[in-house]
């Protein structure tokens, strides 16, 4: 196949970052005085986009505005990002789809220092040519993947975010998404993607097959 770009990013596609997002909810629940709902219902909360005050029920605005707060401070905190795991056969694809061409790491966290750990641990580090914490500001984020994509033909972004996938689809990538990452199939096709995979694996097969969805989509 010809060269293909790719941007992949962490939180989904990579690695599973439910565990986590549910201790980052934990902390946040219980330094608000609030207990919260249980594990299931909490990833069935985040991944369909719950606002924060349905994460604290009954609790006053103030309430939710800070328990968002710690929960954001401990969702980049070093200590928990060890709770990541790697995706099944994460490093195997990972090597497959820098083979097609190029791939770019790029991550929503702030903790540039905790991402490149998290890298080093999972022994993925040198499947990347680049690794990046994307900007906090939509525009900015969009102008980095864009300068990523460096003027390839196609470049291919794989998703597991609504933001990253918002921005993909603004920097004029071919998205796809997976059905396990922190965002269901439903948000992710409110900002544009309409092609999914269960896995990196399977999408690799897609990749090697030349999926009809990709063909369609303008990968190929």
């Amino acid at each position: 196949m010809a060269f293909l770009n790719t941007i992949i990013e962490y939180e989904g596609p990579v690695v599973d970052v439910e565990p986590r997002y549910w201790a980052a909810h934990q902390a946040a629940i219980q330094a608000v005085g609030f207990q919260g709902p249980p594990r299931s219902e909490f990833w069935r909360l985040w991944r369909t986009g719950a606002t924060d005050s349905q994460f604290v029920r009954f609790g006053r605005p103030q309430k939710a505005l800070d328990y968002a707060r710690i929960r954001a401070e401990k969702l980049d905190s070093s200590d928990l990002m060890v709770l990541d795991q790697a995706g099944p056969k994460a490093a195997e694809n990972l090597r497959l789809l820098k083979q097609m061409g190029s791939c770019h790491l790029v991550s929503l966290s702030r903790n540039r220092d905790g991402l490149n750990a998290m890298l080093d641990r999972l022994d993925i580090w040198m499947h990347f040519e680049s690794k990046q914490c994307l900007p906090e500001d939509r525009d900015r984020r969009v102008e980095a993947l864009r300068k990523l994509a460096g003027g390839m033909r196609v470049t291919l972004a794989v998703v597991g975010t609504v933001p990253m996938a918002y921005a993909a689809g603004e920097a004029g990538c071919r998205t796809v998404g997976l059905k396990s990452g922190p965002a269901v199939p439903k948000l992710l096709r409110q900002v544009g993607v309409d092609v999914f995979f269960e896995s990196l694996d399977e999408l690799t097969d897609a990749l090697s097959s030349h999926h009809p969805d990709l063909q369609r989509i303008g990968v190929f």
